[in-house]
Protein backbone atom coordinates (compact mmCIF):
# COMPACT_ATOMS: atom_id res chain seq x y z
CA UNK A 1 0.00 0.00 0.00
CA UNK A 2 2.77 2.38 0.93
CA UNK A 3 4.65 1.65 -2.29
CA UNK A 4 1.57 2.42 -4.37
CA UNK A 5 1.07 5.71 -2.53
CA UNK A 6 4.72 6.68 -3.00
CA UNK A 7 4.54 5.75 -6.69
CA UNK A 8 1.44 7.91 -7.11
CA UNK A 9 3.18 10.81 -5.41
CA UNK A 10 6.22 10.47 -7.66
CA UNK A 11 4.07 10.30 -10.81
CA UNK A 12 2.00 13.28 -9.74
CA UNK A 13 5.06 15.36 -8.92
CA UNK A 14 6.75 14.54 -12.24
CA UNK A 15 3.65 15.45 -14.25
CA UNK A 16 2.97 18.65 -12.37
CA UNK A 17 6.36 20.37 -12.36
CA UNK A 18 5.19 23.84 -11.53
CA UNK A 19 1.76 22.97 -10.18
CA UNK A 20 1.24 22.40 -6.51
CA UNK A 21 -0.20 19.08 -5.51
CA UNK A 22 -2.95 19.04 -2.95
CA UNK A 23 -2.80 15.97 -0.72
CA UNK A 24 -5.10 14.99 2.10
CA UNK A 25 -5.04 12.25 4.70
CA UNK A 26 -8.02 10.70 6.46
CA UNK A 27 -7.92 8.94 9.81
CA UNK A 28 -10.82 6.55 9.17
CA UNK A 29 -11.10 5.47 12.80
CA UNK A 30 -11.38 9.08 13.92
CA UNK A 31 -14.03 9.79 11.29
CA UNK A 32 -16.15 6.73 12.10
CA UNK A 33 -15.95 7.15 15.88
CA UNK A 34 -16.85 10.85 15.72
CA UNK A 35 -19.88 10.53 13.46
CA UNK A 36 -23.14 11.08 15.32
CA UNK A 37 -24.82 8.56 12.98
CA UNK A 38 -22.39 5.85 14.13
CA UNK A 39 -22.62 6.76 17.81
CA UNK A 40 -26.43 6.82 17.71
CA UNK A 41 -26.66 3.52 15.85
CA UNK A 42 -24.30 1.76 18.27
CA UNK A 43 -26.39 3.09 21.15
CA UNK A 44 -29.58 1.78 19.50
CA UNK A 45 -28.03 -1.65 18.92
CA UNK A 46 -26.91 -1.80 22.55
CA UNK A 47 -30.37 -0.81 23.78
CA UNK A 48 -31.98 -3.41 21.55
CA UNK A 49 -29.85 -6.20 22.98
CA UNK A 50 -29.83 -5.02 26.61
CA UNK A 51 -32.96 -7.01 27.64
CA UNK A 52 -31.55 -10.18 26.08
CA UNK A 53 -28.21 -9.56 27.76
CA UNK A 54 -29.97 -9.27 31.11
CA UNK A 55 -31.96 -12.43 30.40
CA UNK A 56 -28.78 -14.34 29.61
CA UNK A 57 -27.09 -13.01 32.75
CA UNK A 58 -30.06 -14.18 34.82
CA UNK A 59 -29.86 -17.60 33.18
CA UNK A 60 -26.15 -17.75 33.95
CA UNK A 61 -26.83 -16.89 37.62
CA UNK A 62 -29.51 -19.60 37.72
CA UNK A 63 -27.05 -22.12 36.30
CA UNK A 64 -24.48 -21.16 38.91
CA UNK A 65 -27.03 -21.53 41.75
CA UNK A 66 -28.08 -24.91 40.39
CA UNK A 67 -24.43 -25.98 40.17
CA UNK A 68 -23.90 -24.98 43.82
CA UNK A 69 -27.01 -26.93 44.80
CA UNK A 70 -25.79 -30.03 42.94
CA UNK A 71 -22.34 -29.74 44.52
CA UNK A 72 -23.92 -29.46 47.97
CA UNK A 73 -25.73 -32.80 47.58
CA UNK A 74 -23.63 -35.48 49.21
CA UNK A 75 -26.27 -37.73 50.76
CA UNK A 76 -26.77 -41.09 49.02
CA UNK A 77 -30.56 -40.85 49.45
CA UNK A 78 -30.56 -37.81 47.23
CA UNK A 79 -28.75 -39.48 44.32
CA UNK A 80 -31.93 -39.50 42.25
CA UNK A 81 -32.35 -35.78 42.80
CA UNK A 82 -28.74 -35.32 41.88
CA UNK A 83 -29.24 -37.00 38.48
CA UNK A 84 -32.29 -34.83 37.75
CA UNK A 85 -30.47 -31.67 38.78
CA UNK A 86 -27.42 -32.61 36.70
CA UNK A 87 -29.65 -33.16 33.65
CA UNK A 88 -31.28 -29.76 34.17
CA UNK A 89 -27.88 -28.15 34.56
CA UNK A 90 -26.53 -29.68 31.36
CA UNK A 91 -29.60 -28.59 29.36
CA UNK A 92 -29.47 -25.07 30.76
CA UNK A 93 -25.77 -24.74 30.00
CA UNK A 94 -26.30 -25.87 26.40
CA UNK A 95 -29.22 -23.50 26.02
CA UNK A 96 -27.20 -20.64 27.48
CA UNK A 97 -24.30 -21.31 25.12
CA UNK A 98 -26.53 -21.47 22.02
CA UNK A 99 -28.48 -18.34 22.90
CA UNK A 100 -25.34 -16.38 23.72
CA UNK A 101 -23.74 -17.36 20.40
CA UNK A 102 -26.92 -16.53 18.48
CA UNK A 103 -27.31 -13.08 20.01
CA UNK A 104 -23.62 -12.30 19.63
CA UNK A 105 -23.78 -13.22 15.93
CA UNK A 106 -26.94 -11.17 15.47
CA UNK A 107 -25.40 -8.14 17.16
CA UNK A 108 -22.19 -8.48 15.14
CA UNK A 109 -24.19 -8.71 11.90
CA UNK A 110 -26.02 -5.50 12.76
CA UNK A 111 -22.74 -3.74 13.55
CA UNK A 112 -21.21 -4.92 10.26
CA UNK A 113 -24.22 -3.60 8.31
CA UNK A 114 -23.95 -0.31 10.18
CA UNK A 115 -20.24 -0.02 9.35
CA UNK A 116 -20.98 -0.76 5.68
CA UNK A 117 -23.50 2.11 5.57
CA UNK A 118 -21.06 4.42 7.34
CA UNK A 119 -18.26 3.39 4.95
CA UNK A 120 -20.43 4.25 1.94
CA UNK A 121 -21.35 7.61 3.48
CA UNK A 122 -17.70 8.40 4.22
CA UNK A 123 -16.50 7.34 0.76
CA UNK A 124 -19.13 9.48 -0.96
CA UNK A 125 -18.23 12.44 1.25
CA UNK A 126 -14.50 12.00 0.58
CA UNK A 127 -15.19 11.88 -3.15
CA UNK A 128 -17.30 15.05 -2.99
CA UNK A 129 -14.71 16.81 -0.83
CA UNK A 130 -11.86 15.79 -3.13
CA UNK A 131 -13.66 17.14 -6.17
CA UNK A 132 -14.97 20.34 -4.58
CA UNK A 133 -11.63 21.25 -2.97
CA UNK A 134 -9.44 20.00 -5.85
CA UNK A 135 -7.42 17.37 -4.03
CA UNK A 136 -4.99 15.44 -6.22
CA UNK A 137 -4.48 12.61 -3.75
CA UNK A 138 -6.16 11.49 -0.55
CA UNK A 139 -4.54 8.80 1.57
CA UNK A 140 -5.81 6.82 4.52
CA UNK A 141 -4.44 4.24 6.96
CA UNK A 142 -0.87 3.00 7.30
CA UNK A 143 0.77 6.36 6.84
CA UNK A 144 4.18 6.70 8.50
CA UNK A 145 3.68 10.40 9.20
CA UNK A 146 0.89 12.85 8.55
CA UNK A 147 1.07 16.54 9.31
CA UNK A 148 -1.97 18.36 10.61
CA UNK A 149 -1.99 20.40 7.40
CA UNK A 150 -2.95 17.42 5.24
CA UNK A 151 -5.19 15.61 7.76
CA UNK A 152 -8.69 16.33 6.45
CA UNK A 153 -10.54 13.96 8.81
CA UNK A 154 -12.32 16.84 10.56
CA UNK A 155 -13.41 18.28 7.22
CA UNK A 156 -14.97 14.94 6.31
CA UNK A 157 -16.75 14.74 9.68
CA UNK A 158 -18.03 18.32 9.36
CA UNK A 159 -19.26 17.75 5.80
CA UNK A 160 -21.14 14.60 6.81
CA UNK A 161 -22.67 16.39 9.79
CA UNK A 162 -23.68 19.38 7.67
CA UNK A 163 -25.22 17.18 4.97
CA UNK A 164 -27.24 15.13 7.45
CA UNK A 165 -28.81 18.11 9.23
Amino acid sequence: MRNIAISCLVLLSISAFSETIKIGYIDTEQVVNNLPQYQQSVLEISKEFEPKKQELLNLFKHIELLREKVNAINNTEKKENLQIELSKLTLLEESFKKETEYWQETMNTKKIKLLQKIELLINNTINDLAISESYDLILYENAAFVSDEVNISNKVIQRIQNNSL
